[in-house]
């Protein structure tokens, strides 16, 4: 019995009356609410035991008929709990030991003074609120279990998700027999399995947030039957351990008919999906924001509109709400007309007397899914058509050429499509689809007054949807040309701009260019310029041919020619022994040597001249006569002062020297007078003889032209091909002296 808890009865024994009175005193001295009775041995104070309650028992030790600890074992017989505490002179260690193992609740030495009667005091206080705490609480567990065996929800709790505890009404609604058929299950056998993914993600963020949760569930009983229940659950230390209590009830049929009323209408009216219902005739009676936002519409202007209203005029409404009627439900794609004329594609999926008379249906637009699968079409179908005409082997470039601006132009959705070739800030139109006049094959223009000349500068293909818009208005390009869209990427071969390949229309786009119609321009553009360079190395390797075969020909004809020579005078030899047959052999070998030099250099014909240095070129005059000229021939050689340095490679400088000058002895004879004149930007080789006709003057450097029989015609072609190799040009004219006069210019000299 909890006394009250603002006075503590104290029973004192002590075998010395006036040390238990005084005892006494001291106590209600330091501590008002002590009421302090007094024995003076334990058989005495057992008696007042039986006589009165007391909240506590203060004893001395030695005492004559009862010591103390054999008064506590009588004490402890009818009053297990009764505080209890050991006040003795005696301090030895062997009586506080036997004092706490018979279960004192304090063990308090007498000594000299009065410091010790507070400690008892105190000792008192605290062995009285611990009795009186432990009371407390085990009546408020007691009143709690009654509370909670007498609910009438379901309380469980659960520690590792394992039921510890389940009340009356919790046994109940599960369907066992007991508490103890529900212990150590595994909450989750109570819970229906569509509610298997809610339930443990309820519990997770339980655990996460500790927060109370209030849900609405479907609990299984034992015997596998489906209650719907609603109840809350939160964390809770149950015997030191987390745990989770759940307090949950059954739900009424008609709370859960209202639910379901009320969760029907949270559903229909957020859904993100569009949901209409329609009446037999094919009216909608009902709607929610979803649906009014894709017909365009409020939802008084939706309701009572007939679904026809939205159809496009060849959609067969009778036929197909007959269809729907008959099979009970339907689903596909149709195109919905909205009032102000836009038409998207919507996805259906509708339930025939959802209740009777209503018809539901859940649509969703799938507009832009529909177009980018169109566009996904279409970008398959171009690439399809783009590999037909490229793998076409029959047809020739320019055709092909013609085709994928065709093919582009279709793709684009614009009427113009053009290839530009660029040159020295000019842009020509190479070929074109369209009839805008000034995108025409040959129509030419400054580069800086076309949009190709943004195309050239950036990096990246250039695309404008809509030119007014993207400050085009006022600029040369848009008031040349006036078009309203424009895209185009360069043209690169074998490392230089080549030009264009664009595509443009007069009106601007109603959508920018995507990124696969970029890409299929960049790709359009790449495969010109890669046929391009392809018919470049076609053209070159061509004409390589072409220069083998005119090498096989020389060497069969000019070089028989000499051996044929060479031939008949060693006959003549064997015959005659003559010396000067011999003298001539050495001279058709000389020139049949020529001849083979002359075809080794040319076959190494556009060779780059890497290797340069300064030359005096007065030097290189002489020593190069001096190899071609015989002592005692008649040939002179004469130059105009001091001829300078000039940067070249000495090798092949001296080889262009020779060439001339073997052309002014072949053609003039061995009495030649060769002059060698410095100029503003080069120098010239001229000489005496009968010169070179105007007409024949652009022909003496074509491979194999000779005038004499005993030349090469190579020798000239060679000197253009040298000049060439050095990035400077070669021309004939007519001599002070009469004859032919050579001029080579754009000769660097050194600084």
């Amino acid at each position: 019995m909890i006394r009250d808890a603002e006075s503590v009865s104290v029973l004192c024994v002590d075998d010395e009356p006036g040390f238990a009175d005084l005892t006494a005193t001291y106590l209600e001295r330091y501590d008002d609410q002590f009421a302090v009775t007094t024995a003076t041995s334990g058989p005495a104070g057992l008696r007042t035991l039986m006589e009165t309650d007391f909240d506590c028992i203060v004893s001395d030790y030695e005492m004559p008929e009862m010591d103390g600890l054999a008064f506590l074992e009588a004490v402890r017989a009818d009053h297990p709990d009764l505080p209890f505490v050991l006040f003795t002179g005696e301090g030895s260690e062997s009586v506080a030991s036997d004092a706490i193992s018979a279960g004192v609740s304090a063990y308090v030495q007498k000594g000299a003074g009065t410091s010790h009667y507070r400690t008892l005091a105190r000792r008192v206080r605290n062995a009285v609120e611990l009795v009186r705490a432990n009371a407390r609480a085990e009546e408020a567990q007691t009143r709690a279990r009654v509370i909670l065996e007498s609910s009438p929800d379901a309380i469980n709790v659960t520690v590792d998700g394992r039921f510890v505890y389940a009340n009356p009404a919790a046994v109940d609604l599960l369907g066992a027999d007991s508490e103890a058929e529900l212990l150590g299950r595994d909450a989750f056998e109570f819970v229906a399995p569509e509610d298997e993914a809610g339930t443990e993600e309820a519990i997770s963020r339980l655990e996460r947030d500790g927060a109370v949760s209030q849900s609405r569930r479907l609990a299984r009983t034992l015997d596998g039957e489906t209650v719907p229940v609603e109840g809350t659950a939160r964390p809770i230390v149950w015997d030191g351990e987390d745990g989770v209590v759940a307090i949950f009830r059954r739900r009424s049929e008609r709370e859960e008919r209202e639910y379901e009323r009320t969760r029907y209408a949270a559903a229909f009216a957020g859904a993100m999906d569009a949901i209409v219902v329609a009446d037999d005739e094919g009216r909608y009676i009902d709607a929610n924001q979803s649906a009014c936002d894709l017909f365009g519409v409020s939802r008084a202007e939706l309701l009572d509109r007939h679904i026809g209203d939205f159809a496009t005029e060849d959609f067969a409404f009778g036929d197909a709400w007959s269809s729907f009627h008959t099979a009970g439900e339907d689903r596909g794609v149709f195109s919905l007309v909205r009032p102000d004329g836009e038409r998207r594609i919507v996805e259906y999926a509708a339930t025939q007397d959802v209740v009777p008379g209503e018809h539901l249906s859940v649509l969703r637009d799938v507009t832009e899914r529909a177009r980018l699968e169109e566009r996904r079409q279409a970008d398959h179908e171009a690439l399809e058509q783009m590999h037909r005409i490229v793998a076409d082997r029959d047809e020739p470039l320019d055709a092909k050429v013609e085709q994928l601006l065709e093919l582009g132009t279709d793709y684009l959705g614009v009427p113009y499509g053009f290839l530009t070739r660029i040159t020295d800030e000019t842009q020509t139109v190479v070929a074109s689809v369209g009839d805008h006049e000034l995108l025409q094959p040959n129509e030419s223009g400054p580069l800086s007054k076309a949009y190709c000349r943004k195309t050239v500068v950036d990096d990246e293909l250039v695309s404008v949807q809509h030119a007014a818009a993207e400050g085009w208005a006022d600029d040369p390009a848009y008031e040349r040309f006036e078009l309203g869209c424009y895209i185009g990427a360069k043209v690169v071969v074998e490392g230089d701009l080549y030009g264009t390949f664009c595509f443009a229309g007069t009106d601007p786009r109603a959508e920018s260019f995507s990124h696969g119609e970029e890409a299929f321009v960049e790709l359009l553009a790449r495969w010109v310029a890669y046929e391009l360079e392809r018919r470049r190395n076609t053209e070159a390797l061509q004409s390589q041919t072409e220069r083998l075969a005119e090498f096989a020909s020389v060497v069969s004809h000019d070089l028989r020619n000499p051996l044929s020579v060479a031939t008949g005078y060693l006959d003549l030899a064997r015959e005659e022994g003559d010396p000067e047959q011999f003298d001539r052999v050495e001279t058709a070998l000389d020139r049949m040597e020529r001849i083979i030099d002359d075809l080794l250099y040319l076959a190494r014909e556009n060779e780059q001249i890497r290797d340069t240095e300064p030359v005096e070129l007065d030097d290189a005059v002489e020593q190069t006569w001096q190899t071609v000229v015989d002592a005692d021939a008649a040939a002179t050689l004469s130059t105009a002062g001091d001829l300078g340095t000039v940067v070249a490679d000495r090798n092949r400088l001296y080889q262009l020297l020779e060439n001339l000058f073997r052309n002014a002895l072949d053609h003039v004879g061995d009495d030649v007078h060769v002059r060698v004149v410095a100029t503003a930007d080069g120098f010239a080789v001229e000489d005496d003889g009968p010169g070179v006709p105007a007409e024949k003057r652009d022909e003496v450097f074509e491979q194999g032209y000779t005038t004499h029989q005993e030349g090469t015609g190579f020798g000239l072609s060679i000197v253009e091909q040298i000049a060439d190799g050095h990035g400077w040009s070669v021309a004939v004219t007519e001599a002070e002296m009469g004859g032919a006069r050579f001029e080579v210019t754009g000769v660097a000299r050194p600084e």
